[in-house]
């Protein structure tokens, strides 16, 4: 009897991404309710921006976005990307302008 060939184990960061594209929302249109949720959320928050961000391969992509005319960016310089690798710690960033991990970011900058 031969042994069943073992699969490759994903990475925690390839499962995630393939929980994500399971959903099958990546690129969908915009949802009313979500747009609802997000200026509520920048309203109570006092912030200019308030996103529902989804994170692929290489990829931020807004799935609602209130204060940002961009509808996705780079991964490179998305912050969702900094708060999914820690998914037991809440990521805060008071002022990204003096947050190192954000402080050269053109989001940011620009």
């Amino acid at each position: 009897m031969t042994e069943p060939i073992a699969k490759p184990m994903l990475s925690a960061e390839a499962a995630r991404v393939a929980e994500l594209r399971a959903y099958h929302i990546l690129d969908t249109a915009p949802d009313a309710r979500l747009d609802e949720l997000t200026l509520l959320a920048a309203q109570i928050c006092g912030t200019p921006i308030a996103l529902v961000s989804l994170i692929d391969e290489s990829r931020q992509w807004f799935l609602s976005n209130q204060g940002l005319a961009a509808t996705e960016t780079t991964r490179d310089v998305a912050f969702c990307a900094h708060a999914i690798q820690d998914q037991h710690q809440m990521m805060v960033v008071e002022d990204a302008k003096l947050d190192d991990r954000f402080i050269n970011n053109p989001l940011v900058t620009g």
